[in-house]
């Protein structure tokens, strides 16, 4: 089958002064559902519209000269607006092709986006066996959709159905690398403050976590279950991207990597037995409270420069709301260890989470400043769908499905999708830039990136002054 997949961008008018800090990001998501098309034997082409800077009308006309019998769309709450305008578009020039979404916006919104024929199928978590089952049943004539697990779909009668769910996979050294030769992988990068080396392409060690912070929609799907693949295999696709695409940087994008000493101790000593520690760095998304000496020491052997760490507040109470389960001490140690092995830190802070005033807000921005992070994101609290804080704010007092503007730098105050009560929506965006500033306009944090860092290229950084300028 000819299958067209589409990495979509979202409206970046939306985020006004903010839209230059982004740029564009390997999909890992949608380049393992491409890897398994190939290898089930599907002639696959992608359209990465973001990466590629294309305008809808363009992404219509490449879509058209392809002439595909599947397209299929990641679709990621922001940029949901768009991917139904895309939709609509092909399907009134490609009237017999069939759409297929998939990602948290769809798994979680999946009945409404069918009724509404957004897409003719939404698939529900994993993706890799359910999309190669779906290719197979609309080839076949005779084959019954209701026999394709982790599917919703519309019957012949209109009814819109969704299928038995599907069980998750837990080889996941089974599924096929990420299909990279597909995109234009030598246009991407990571965040501004994740970026230390490119060409640079991403990884996953493992899906799922332990884990169940209210704001995080990973949970709601397919993340509920922790799965981890061989550390050596792992080093095998490291060894592949270092070869194959000459990657100088490798991002873990797991929710926590390493989770487990037991599985890191061999990683690493795999990398630097292959002699991959010099020749590629990598970095990982993780927890404070998993980086003890023994741990940093150990990842920064094994060519770790950089950890993201998701420490949100700077307020004990304000963590037990959110159900984080990890307290500011614990935050302190984790740093003050990464610090010591000499692994670069960068703290992911969250402000207007529930229970908030601005005093909470000035305390998570002393703690950032205390830590001394070299890298600090303050991004706007946002009840993302799939997440218990969206489920638990929908039933209340959101009601919102305005999803182009479910972002976490909103310029915009009459666009805020969330704000603590009493908490006035001008004064969060006000903080939030006061919160870049007092974080990276003191002198010693300004020697640090451009000397000591030099990290953030010089258009980053006028964009990010920018964005702070309120």
């Amino acid at each position: 089958m000819r299958v067209l997949l589409i990495n979509p961008a979202m409206n970046l008018q939306k985020l006004g002064r903010f839209a230059g800090l982004l740029e564009p990001m390997p999909c890992i998501g949608l380049a393992y559902i491409a890897a398994a098309l190939e290898q089930h034997g599907d002639f696959v082409r992608v359209i990465d519209m973001f990466a590629e800077k294309l305008s809808g009308d363009e992404v219509v006309d490449k879509a058209v000269a392809f002439a595909p019998e599947l397209v299929g769309m990641t679709v990621l709450t922001p940029s949901a607006p768009v991917c139904a305008a895309l939709s609509k578009a092909i399907r009134a020039r490609l009237p017999n092709v069939k759409i297929v979404w998939g990602a948290v916006h769809a798994d979680v919104f999946a009945a409404e986006i069918v009724a509404a024929g957004e897409a003719d199928f939404c698939v529900h978590h994993d993706g890799e066996e359910t999309i190669c089952e779906l290719v197979d049943a609309l080839e076949s004539a005779e084959s019954d959709l209701s026999t394709v697990d982790g599917i919703t779909w519309k019957d012949s009668h209109g009814t819109v159905v969704t299928n038995k769910e599907r069980a998750l996979n837990r080889d996941l050294d089974s599924l096929p690398w990420p299909a990279w030769h597909l995109f234009p992988y030598h246009r991407y990068g990571l965040l501004p403050f994740a970026d230390f080396a490119k060409p640079v392409l991403t990884m996953t060690g493992s899906r799922g976590c332990p884990y169940r912070c209210d704001y995080c929609s990973l949970i709601n799907t397919g993340g509920k279950v922790y799965r981890k693949r061989d550390p050596f295999k792992i080093v095998d696709e490291y060894e592949y991207l270092v070869d194959r695409f000459g990657v100088k940087q490798i991002g873990f994008v797991d929710p926590i990597f390493p989770l487990v000493k037991k599985d890191l101790q061999p990683f690493c000593e795999e990398l630097v037995k292959r002699g991959l520690d010099q020749r590629c760095k990598w970095l990982s998304e993780t927890r404070a409270d998993r980086l003890d000496k023994e741990t940093c020491d150990l990842m920064y052997w094994g060519g770790c420069r950089r950890v993201l760490m998701g420490i949100e507040s700077g307020s004990d109470m304000l963590l037990g709301n959110v159900n984080k389960n990890i307290t500011t001490a614990k935050v302190r140690e984790g740093v003050a260890n990464a610090k010591s092995a000499g692994i670069q830190t960068v703290g992911l802070f969250m402000i207007g989470m529930p229970g908030e005033t601005p005093e909470m807000t000035k305390e998570t921005v002393e703690f950032a400043v205390d830590l001394d992070v070299d890298f600090a994101k303050f991004a706007i609290t946002v009840p993302f769908p799939g997440s218990a804080l969206f489920r638990d704010r929908w039933q209340k007092d959101l009601f919102r499905d305005d999803w182009e503007n479910y972002t976490t730098f909103n310029p915009d105050p009459d666009r805020l999708i969330y704000h603590p009560p009493g908490y006035d929506p001008e004064l969060l965006i006000k903080m939030q830039s006061w919160a870049l500033r007092r974080f990276y306009m003191r002198p010693a944090q300004v020697k640090r990136q451009m000397i000591d860092l030099r990290t953030i290229s010089p258009k980053m950084l006028l964009y990010g002054l920018y964005g702070m300028a309120v």
